[in-house]
């Protein structure tokens, strides 16, 4: 007898553009696409009170579509929710404010970046660009 460890489920089906990164912020989930475009997609039907901030199993309906998002691919993405901040990587390395993805700041030394992860408990952003690895540190509203 087969065990099956988890299920799978289809939430969407017609994107149209091919997905580059993929991250959940509550019940939304946001895509990131080849045409550089953030995709918003949320439950169809509004969650019960018990649970408003997980992902469910039902379809999922396109929320917001931000155009322009970036101007490249979106290589990956990370949400930070203690600091209301979405971590973006592309041509270089974006942040922008939740919910309403307001650009915060751009750090143009991560041009050329192909991979970040982010320290939540040191506030420390790190990064590869070619054969170096830099850290910068995120203290208020900057990066030092």
């Amino acid at each position: 007898m087969v065990h099956s460890a988890y299920d799978s489920f289809e939430l969407l089906t017609d994107s149209p553009s091919k997905i580059e990164s993929i991250e959940s912020y509550g019940s939304k989930i946001l895509l990131g696409c080849s045409d550089g475009s953030l995709r918003i997609y949320a439950p169809s039907q509004p969650p019960p009170l018990s649970q408003p901030d997980e992902l469910r199993k039902e379809p999922y309906a396109l929320e917001r579509c931000v155009s322009g998002f970036a101007k490249k691919p979106l290589i990956s993405m990370q949400v930070v929710e203690s600091r209301e901040l979405l971590l973006s990587l592309s041509e270089s390395i974006a942040l922008h404010r939740l919910p309403n993805f307001e650009a915060v700041a751009v750090i143009t030394k991560a041009k050329g970046a192909h991979v970040f992860c982010w320290d939540e408990e040191r506030g420390f952003l790190c990064f590869a660009r070619q054969k170096r690895v830099c850290i910068f540190r995120h203290e208020g509203n900057s990066f030092l």
